[in-house]
Parts: structure tokens; sequence; C-alpha cells
């Protein structure tokens, strides 16, 4: 990380620790670290954004975190082969293509839901 960039990574951690609902600050990114932050900033006001850490798998309990579900929910997807995984000595890995593949079809099922109950009540403001 070059000195600018780590400078300006401290002025926006300094900016965050405080309470405003706003913050400005100018940032110096390389090309490719710019392209994700506005891939991240499009997902967010399109269909919400969902920050995976950069790791090629996960626990049980860090992928349950992830998908915002419980972790005896995620064991009985496991279970039924809904996710896929491996065995780590007796404990399950879940890659992150996984995840993402869940997480996308979560997010169908709930639009799908929303539909239904949109077309179910009509339009309420």
């Amino acid at each position: 990380m070059s000195t600018a960039l780590t400078e300006d990574v401290q002025a926006l951690r300094s900016s965050l620790a405080g309470d405003e609902p706003e913050i400005e600050v100018t940032l110096r990114l390389p090309r490719e670290s710019a392209k994700k932050v506005l891939a991240l900033l499009d997902a967010e006001q399109t269909t919400g954004a969902l920050v995976v850490p950069a790791k090629q798998e996960f626990t049980t309990t860090e992928a349950a975190k992830i998908l915002g579900m419980s972790r005896p929910t995620l064991m009985r997807m496991i279970e039924r082969r809904g996710i896929d995984f491996r065995m780590v000595g007796k404990h399950h890995r879940i890659p992150t293509s996984s995840i993402q593949k869940m997480r996308e079809l979560l997010d169908e099922d709930h639009m799908a839901v929303v539909a239904e109950l949109a077309n179910k009540y009509g339009n309420v403001d």
C-alpha cells in the first residue's frame, strides 16, 4: 500500500471515529481499488451490498453469520446438501463460492416473497 493511500485510509478511519452522519474525505486510490469501491457503492444502491472477507473458505459459524442465519439452520442445509462443503477432520468448511451462491438464492427468495405480498395486498402507502 502506498504511503499516500495509507494516510488516506487513516484519515477515513479518523473520520469514522466520530458520530457525524456524513463524512467527506478525498482518497487517492489505485485504479483497481477505485473500481472495487465503485462496484460496492453501486451494489449498495441497487440490491444492498454484502462484503465477504477475502478467504477461500469459512467455518460454519462464520458462514452462518455472513448468510444472516443461525448455525443450526446452516447445518440443516448442509445435511440436506443445500450448500457445498468439505470436511477438515470432523469440521465442515464452506467455500466462498458456495456462500455467494447461497446469498444469491436467499436474495431471490426474499424478492419473490416481497413480490407475492405486493401482489396479494397491493401497494399500501
